[in-house]
């Protein structure tokens, strides 16, 4: 009965035979992680792309045995991955990698934007979740997770970044990195079936941007009018205190409540014949729309998911 409860006594041989085995599972794990990455770096399949974005995501590299001192972070592979996927879809250059030289925190640029820089950060909340946006702001402009195929665009910081914070900026290379975002999404819905909520950036007639205070003062509607008239455009009111207003190229803006009186639900849509107009767009077209939104940002702020940017 002793011999049995008794400590099996481990011998120099067993402990070289553990260490080198040990050291063998860490190269092993190195290998399978150079595989994941060159499959990142060099394949040409858009699904092999994505899978190995998704298994380099929370890759625990180094071992007790094996540590490698130079390493690329998770937010790295999601813009690796981001470039490429651009790159393989025909659209390289509006968007690149901007620091390539070294192993560290990567950084990216949008062609027409300038020397303006954009990272990945990962969500608090979610551990395969990123959040996209300018390394000098924190405005998260979209939330991206690969494992769970989703890309939610976050309305407030777009507006605050491309409307407020890139004030002066020609309207022209504003859309033009829009549209590179836009096209990204595009592309994740079409080839990966990913659900996108594109929020301010949606340009299908009739798309319901939900104004934040549910319900509107007859004093923001009354500032809209005199705006609208500024501008030799007519704001025409309706029967349920909403109003219509038509805009260039057959462009009509409405705002009225979705809701009931007693549970009101105010927000706005936009009607243009190619589908291009969307919130942010109309922004950015018109100025006075723009003054108007922003001077009442409180009760018109278009809601987004508060689950991941709350």
């Amino acid at each position: 009965m002793s011999n049995e409860t008794e400590k099996k006594v481990l011998t120099t041989n067993d402990l070289l035979k553990q260490y080198s085995n040990s050291i063998k599972t860490g190269l092993t794990n190195g290998t399978n992680y150079v595989n994941a990455f060159n499959q990142l770096n060099n394949t040409t399949e858009k699904e092999d792309l994505l899978a190995a974005a998704v298994k380099l995501t929370n890759y625990k590299l180094n071992t007790d045995f094996v540590v490698f001192p130079h390493q690329f972070s998770d937010e790295d592979v999601q813009l690796v991955f981001l470039e490429r996927l651009l790159s393989l879809s025909g659209l390289e250059g509006g968007l690149q990698i901007s620091n390539p030289e070294h192993v560290q925190k990567l950084l990216c640029k949008f062609t027409s934007l300038g020397d303006n820089t954009f990272t990945f950060t990962k969500s608090g909340k979610n551990p395969t979740g990123f959040f996209f946006g300018p390394t000098n702001y924190n405005r998260p402009l979209f939330y991206l997770n690969l494992q769970t195929k989703e890309l939610l665009f976050h309305g407030s910081s777009l507006i605050d970044y491309f409307v407020v914070d890139l004030e002066g900026t020609d309207v022209i290379d504003l859309k033009a990195a829009l549209g590179v975002l836009l096209k990204l999404a595009e592309i994740l819905k079409e080839s990966f079936g990913f659900k996108i909520d594109f929020n301010v950036l949606d340009g299908i007639n009739g798309e319901f941007y939900e104004f934040a205070a549910g319900d509107i003062p007859e004093s923001i509607m009354d500032e809209l009018f005199v705006k609208s008239a500024d501008q030799q455009f007519i704001l025409m009111a309706d029967q349920n205190g909403g109003a219509s207003l038509t805009l260039d190229n057959d462009t009509k803006l409405q705002v009225y409540n979705r809701g009931s009186s007693d549970r009101p639900k105010w927000g706005a849509a936009i009607h243009d014949t190619n589908q291009t107009e969307n919130w942010l767009y109309l922004l950015l077209d018109y100025p006075f729309i723009q003054e108007w939104y922003l001077d009442n940002k409180k009760q018109l702020e278009i809601l987004s998911n508060q689950f991941i940017f709350g």
